[in-house]
């Protein structure tokens, strides 16, 4: 969910199971059997059960939390941004129940992290500011880092035994910290970074990719899949949705 404050729980027939108005905004979330967890641009999570009822809030007075993704292991992992340097960047894991912190890790290996996927007993993380993902055992022990040819990975799914990861788009901000980025007209030097879905195996190797076919458009960095299909955003140059790209046979 990326904008307004109503969230809905849909079944699998695409029928209304549950309808809510959110305390306030939110734009990342996960959920559970039990809870669904919102999280955006704020030094809190929150919990609430199905029919909207707060059960849980965790806060953290010095970094905003971010990207709620739930394990098997019963911890609620969380991106914890430092708005004043990306290189503080960290995780943490929280359990699933009572909000309660179990484990911190990253800081020093992460800058500006964006998407998480679990994926069977690791967790791998969108290291955007590096151009890796960052793979953590889930107590957080850092198993290794995976480069490819793309850049600034921000979009992440894990879907059988793949990744499909979607590039930031455009060029990063701001520029003077960025000009490998860039040639001598201040042109981006890869034009199509945002415009492709990188199809990765879990060893980091890649074996598809799909490059939208429409100038001026990109992906947006939340994808998922429904049924067999990815679902993901388009927008254009100033963020504006125009469509969504789905794919079969994932």
């Amino acid at each position: 969910m990326r904008s307004g404050t109503t969230l809905r729980i849909f079944g699998r027939d695409m029928s209304v199971v549950s309808s809510f108005e959110l305390p306030t905004f939110y734009g990342y979330i996960a959920a559970s059997e039990k809870f669904v967890y919102a999280a955006c641009d704020s030094e809190r999570i929150t919990s609430l059960t199905h029919d909207g009822t707060e059960v849980g809030i965790w806060e953290d007075p010095n970094k905003l939390i971010d990207r709620p993704v739930l394990a098997p292991n019963g911890l609620l992992y969380c991106v914890m941004c430092d708005t004043v340097d990306d290189t503080q960047d960290e995780i943490v894991a929280l359990d699933a129940q009572t909000l309660q912190p179990r484990y911190r890790f990253g800081q020093s290996l992460l800058k500006d992290a964006r998407e998480m996927e679990v994926v069977g007993e690791e967790l791998f993380i969108c290291d955007s500011g590096n151009d890796r993902l960052q793979v953590f055992s889930l107590a957080g022990e850092h198993r290794r880092s995976i480069t490819g040819e793309w850049k600034r990975p921000t979009g992440l799914c894990f879907v059988k035994d793949r990744l499909y990861l979607v590039e930031k788009y455009g060029p990063p901000v701001p520029y003077e910290f960025y000009d490998e980025d860039e040639d001598e007209d201040g042109e981006l030097v890869d034009p199509l970074c945002g415009r492709r879905i990188f199809v990765l195996s879990l060893q980091g190797d890649t074996l598809q990719v799909y490059t939208h076919p429409v100038e001026g458009q990109h992906f947006d960095e939340v994808l998922c899949c429904f049924d067999g299909t990815l679902l993901v955003p388009v927008l254009d140059d100033e963020k504006v949705a125009q469509g969504l790209v789905a794919m079969l046979g994932v």
